[in-house]
């Protein structure tokens, strides 16, 4: 069986939506519901509406607008969620005016970018959801090896801008994921093991806080803050735009793809573990086990060498060592085109859910118990669509001290992901109680660890756990630049008054 496991499109939650009718067009603004930061029902009024849309150079979509049906959806079609208003931000004015709105109305609020919340966190019911899509610029310095990018923008466009030049840096594995989203958690993507995580590479950032400041943090200014965005998700503010490190790479990338039979997946998985401890920097590996929409069960090594062609045989080919090859794919292509391979696999639309942690690094008796038990789940308890996924990490990501930014995990040595998704909501529940309950069997051997940027269901006990020791940092920081814990639609961490 041929595989295609993305990791991105296998990752989601679960809260059911509650639509609200609007029948005969545009309510008056009186009885337009919403829901503030507490939950707590309300209206606004058509005067407050009309006020904050001439205030904005985008529009404001209400539920009567034809363009807010598209608008509202976000990647992981499990959210239908309808916004009360959508603000659809042009500029960095555009985004503080709907920041005070939203502050001084006390309207739930979320942040969207890409809309690639894998837990729906990028869309809000009855709320306002503050857009950015609208701010997409792209300022490419080829002398300094950096690139100023709007808050808007989508990996796809960093990506190119960088490549032409022969420069790039790490920016996840999906090209129309926002690059907002993706760095404040970490930045996972192909290039980690080499120049680190998309927050390892952060320079600057520009942050509009809840109280309306625009606020620049780097290593000379705000430490406190240019410290906790990296890694510690979108709890302090909206960035409006990053100032990244860029690094020199034109090399075209060698991919080798290899499937193996069902009967060789514990095999396989002490040959990746075995092989990780030894792999070079420029690798990027990925092991999946995957059961297809007929029920078929496959095993597959995925490598990209992300370092010179005339090297990468001899990495890739250990690749085709770990069982009994049933099938081999491997081919060249340039970087921008690697990085958009997965677009299809991972497009927008799809049902996801799925739960993942970190691991590090595995050995003796608890590597054996792990395999059993991703294994035997797999088999015994059969799933259509599912997938149970482990990456690689370490290189440079774990060259860098735990507390040298928010992003904590320094020394996992895996990404491990379970889940399932498919094309219809007809039976998307079952992959969320498979899921959960594959899960409980993989959790233990994490130590609670997990990418933000995958968070779904996960209460708030797991999510403070996961920062370990620079919580209380967090806390603190929290604290002083969103005392009230109006940007909560994130991995939350509640500031003092708020725990």
């Amino acid at each position: 069986m041929q595989l295609n496991i993305n990791r991105r499109s296998a990752l989601t939650g679960t809260a059911a939506a509650v639509t609200i009718s609007f029948a005969g067009g545009r309510a008056r603004a009186a009885d337009l519901p919403v829901v503030t930061l507490d939950g707590a029902e309300a209206t606004l009024r058509d005067a407050d509406i009309a006020t904050f849309s001439k205030s904005m150079t985008g529009p404001v979509l209400t539920p009567a607008d034809a363009d807010y049906n598209n608008a509202r959806k976000i990647w992981n079609a499990m959210f239908e969620r309808r916004p009360a208003l959508i603000a659809k931000c042009t500029s960095v004015e555009d985004v503080k005016a709907a920041v005070s709105f939203g502050r001084d109305h006390n309207l739930l609020t979320a942040v969207k970018c890409g809309g690639h919340s894998i837990s729906g966190q990028s869309v809000c019911e009855r709320g306002l959801v503050i857009d950015l899509t609208g701010l997409r610029s792209v300022e490419l310095d080829a002398k300094a090896r950096t690139v100023r990018v709007a808050g808007g923008c989508l990996l796809g466009d960093v990506d190119a801008a960088a490549y032409a030049v022969g420069l790039a840096s790490t920016f996840g594995v999906v090209s129309h994921t926002g690059v907002g989203g993706l760095t404040l958690g970490g930045g996972m993507g192909r290039l980690q093991r080499q120049f680190g995580m998309a927050v390892d590479n952060v320079l600057e950032v520009q942050v509009l806080t809840a109280d309306g400041r625009l606020v620049t943090a780097n290593k000379d200014q705000n430490q406190d803050l240019y410290w906790g965005v990296r890694g510690g998700g979108g709890n302090f503010g909206i960035v409006t735009s990053f100032k990244f490190q860029l690094h020199p790479f034109d090399s075209a990338v060698t991919t080798t793809s290899f499937n193996y039979g069902a009967n060789d997946a514990k095999q396989v998985l002490r040959a990746y573990f075995d092989y990780a401890n030894i792999a070079p920097d420029e690798l990027w590996l990925t092991l999946g086990l995957g059961r297809n929409g007929k029920g078929e069960v496959g095993v597959n090594v995925s490598g990209s060498y992300m370092g010179s062609p005339d090297k990468a045989d001899a990495t890739l080919k250990t690749l085709g060592t770990f069982g009994s090859v049933k099938g081999k794919r491997t081919g060249t292509m340039p970087y921008v085109a690697l990085q958009k391979i997965a677009d299809v696999g991972g497009r927008h639309g799809r049902y996801h859910y799925a739960k993942s942690g970190m691991l590090g690094t595995i050995e003796g008796p608890t590597r054996a118990k792990l395999i059993d038990a991703t294994v035997d789940y797999f088999m015994d308890q059969p799933q259509n669509n599912s997938h149970a996924l482990f990456l690689l990490m370490g290189g440079a990501i774990n060259r860098v001290p735990a507390d040298a930014t928010a992003y904590p995990h320094r020394t996992a040595m895996h990404n491990v992901d379970v889940g399932a998704d498919g094309d219809v909501r007809e039976g998307s529940d079952a992959y969320v109680q498979w899921g959960r309950k594959y899960w409980d069997v993989i959790d233990p051997f994490t130590g609670g660890g997990f990418y933000i940027n995958s968070a779904m269901d996960d209460g708030e006990k797991r999510v403070r756990g996961n920062f370990g020791g620079n919580l209380d940092r967090l806390v603190a920081l929290k604290t002083k630049y969103d005392p009230s814990n109006f940007f909560r639609l994130n991995a939350n961490i509640k500031p003092m008054a708020k725990i």
